[in-house]
This record gives structure tokens, sequence and C-alpha cells, in this order.
């Protein structure tokens, strides 16, 4: 997964500001504070207060993890529009009890920067399934996503050493399966283990 969450614009950077800024007002976001750093870039300091209250409530240790900025980056004479992934907090123990108010987090947020940057959303390009023949959760991911009728790519790492090694260079982890969705602006999304909240979020199944 990647740490941030990035699309680039045809909008010049004051352009693109404006644009964050009115799509954050829009989505009642209380702004804290603009900044612009070396070289260009600006930084909008921004709270989702009701969802972010509830993350917070619920585990304080979750501070770090919450985007409370956006970035628009000019580099190489390309702008870009970021944010932290909030896909981040789907890894942390607090995703069972948040699920709903961190996938609205992520929803609103990536919808905010996709705005601003005047692009739509990512469309999924393909989807990878590593697993390995005694992996019983991997089997039942593979029915799941047959029955909801998800073309994927079935990667068997206990027989390919190369896609093995690949997979642990992503995720850092080892277990299976991993999940991983990419999309057509270069990012990936990757789950870890059998996670149907995150199956049916990213891969639209049930909607």
């Amino acid at each position: 997964m990647n740490i941030a969450y990035f699309r680039k614009t045809v909008r010049s950077v004051d352009e693109a500001v404006a644009a964050v800024t009115q799509s954050l007002k829009k989505r009642n976001m209380a702004i804290t504070g603009e900044t612009t750093l070396p070289g260009g870039s600006v930084l909008i300091q921004f709270i989702d207060t009701a969802n972010t209250a509830t993350l917070l409530e619920a585990d304080r240790m979750l501070l770090g993890l919450v985007p409370m900025a956006v970035m628009v980056e000019k580099k190489g004479g390309v702008v870009s529009v970021g944010i932290m992934n909030p896909q981040i907090l789907a890894g942390t123990p607090a995703m069972e009890t948040l699920e709903k108010t961190i996938g609205m987090m992520d929803a609103n947020l990536k919808a905010l920067v996709n705005e601003a940057a005047g692009v739509g959303e990512p469309k999924i390009e393909s989807v990878r399934l590593y697993s390995t023949a005694t992996c019983p959760y991997c089997k039942m991911e593979k029915e799941y996503l047959e029955k909801n009728n998800v073309s994927f790519d079935l990667v068997m790492v206990d027989a390919d050493r190369k896609a093995a090694e690949e997979m642990v260079a992503k995720s850092g982890q080892t277990g299976v399966p991993q999940t991983e969705v990419r999309y057509d602006s270069g990012d990936y999304d990757l789950i870890i283990g059998f996670d149907k909240g995150r199956l049916n979020q990213l891969l639209s199944i049930g909607k």
C-alpha cells in the first residue's frame, strides 16, 4: 500500500490550492492553516472533525495516522494533489470496530483529492491474489472473489519464489492471502488477509 495518495493535475499550484480549499469547505471540514514549503509546494491543514473525533475517541494512538493535510506539489514541472492514504488506518487494531468510519474517511478524502486535481476516480486495472496451496483463507477468498464475479490473477507464492519476494517487498509481510488492487493511476492498495470489508469497499462488491 502506498503511504500517500497523489493524483496529477493540469491545474497550476494556485488553481489546485483554490480547488482544495473549495472542496474542503464543501465537505464542512475545518481548515486550520496553509503553509508554503521551500520549493513552492503548499500544505493545507484541515480536520475532518466528526470522523477524526470518532477515531481518536476509540484509540488516541491513531493520532499520527489521521490525515490532516492536503499537499499541492510541483515537481519536475508536474503538479500533483495528495494526502496521507487513509487506508493506512485499515491496518490498525481499531479497524474491526471503526470499519465504517475509516471507509467514510477514505472515500471522502480521496474524492476530495480527485476533485481538487480535476480528475476522475481511478479505475481498477487488475487484481492479484497472492496465495499458497495449503492456505484455507486463500481458498475462501478465491471462492469469494469468484462468487462475486471479480476477475483476478492467482499467484501461488509457494511455487514461485520471485513472486513471493515481490509480495514481501510490497507489504513487508510473508503471510497470505494478500490482495493487490492496481489502478490506472499507477497506485495500488494491498489487503492483508481475507478482509471482506476492505475487499467489498475497494472492489465495490455488494454495491
